[in-house]
């Protein structure tokens, strides 16, 4: 009985492990194509946003690209210059 518990702690171990090595490649090769501007099957549009710096508001253009793959959502703004 032992024996049959550590192999099904081994096997679950392992497939944690597995699934989250997955997880962070995906993650590594989205937030890589982020860093080069690489926007490859990913949203990309313009929005208004607004930031307080100083105490004065002040509205900016920027591009917002959006990947929202392998149950991963990352977020990057572009000031438009």
């Amino acid at each position: 009985m032992i024996v049959v518990s550590i192999i099904v702690a081994i096997f679950f171990k392992l497939s944690y492990d597995n699934n989250t090595n997955k997880k962070f490649q995906n993650l590594n090769t989205i937030s890589n194509k982020l860093k080069k501007s690489d926007y490859s099957n990913m949203q990309t549009f313009q929005e208004e946003i607004v930031i307080l710096e100083n105490g004065i508001e002040k509205k900016l253009l920027v591009n917002k690209i959006t990947s929202n793959t392998h149950k991963i959502k990352l977020t990057k703004y572009e000031l438009i210059k």
